[in-house]
């Protein structure tokens, strides 16, 4: 089945990368397009009939709110609407809108509206995301080849041009980097929490926060990893905390 597919409208460059910020981390988006204009955006929604759209309010020509009136019913999206006034949120849900996100928002916000917009898809009926992962790596190692289960890595960090894939006590190398292998991990099973480390959930036993906003985060043997600041909302939607 397809992912939810999301248009990010605004006509600031930099508000549209912020939000593809936020979503490169979530499997299950694929942005299929952007607009700055809201004859743009009127035009990008009725061609693409994204699942879910993030729409700047204040636009240079058509407001957010004129583009959903402007929409057939039958193409209407899930819509979150982005803005840096706090004076229209009545006009938001007065077309329906599910959420509203005043700039600028962080990620543990945003990760909230996306959680709701994910919930209001399913209701709909809107396609999960489902797709094949890693299960095994080959690594070659002194002219004989290791088999290496996903389910048995611990955590993937990074050295240099390679990966360090950590099973047990045991450390094995492969080129490549975490942008190339982290879409290949199963999301259920695994989760990034720095830029140059992914773990796996289950073996994650405890969290220390630290004063500048990152954490330690302890594994079931011993192993102390960082989990920047940038990720600490993430994880904690992931493990289902309250509170980190």
């Amino acid at each position: 089945m397809t992912p939810i597919r999301a248009v990010i409208v605004d006509d600031v460059a930099l508000a549209r990368e912020r939000v593809r910020l936020y979503l490169a981390d979530e499997y299950d988006i694929e942005i299929v397009g952007e607009a700055a204009s809201g004859a743009e955006a009127v035009r990008a929604i009725s061609r693409l009939a994204p699942n879910l759209v993030f729409l700047d309010v204040q636009l240079p020509d058509i407001d957010g709110f004129e583009i959903v009136r402007r929409l057939p019913p039958a193409l209407h999206p899930v819509i979150i609407y982005l803005t840096a006034h706090d004076d229209k949120a009545l006009d938001a849900f007065e077309v329906h809108a599910l959420d509203y996100l005043l700039k600028p928002f962080d990620r543990g916000r945003f990760a909230r509206a996306l959680n709701r917009a994910r919930h209001q898809l399913s209701l709909r009926g809107a396609p999960v995301a489902s797709r094949e992962y890693l299960e095994r790596l080959a690594i070659k190692e002194k002219g004989r080849t290791d088999v290496v289960a996903m389910k048995d890595v611990d955590y993937i960090d990074v050295a240099g041009h390679y990966l360090c894939i950590h099973v047990g006590k045991a450390v094995h190398l492969i080129r490549g980097t975490l942008v190339e292998i982290e879409p290949q991990l199963d999301p259920a099973q695994f989760v990034r929490i720095h830029r140059s480390a992914i773990v796996r959930l289950e073996r994650i036993a405890s969290l220390t926060a630290r004063r500048n906003g990152d954490c330690d985060v302890i594994l079931a043997d011993g192993s102390k990893l960082l989990m920047s600041r940038t990720y600490r909302e993430h994880l904690r939607v992931r493990l289902g905390l309250g509170e980190i």
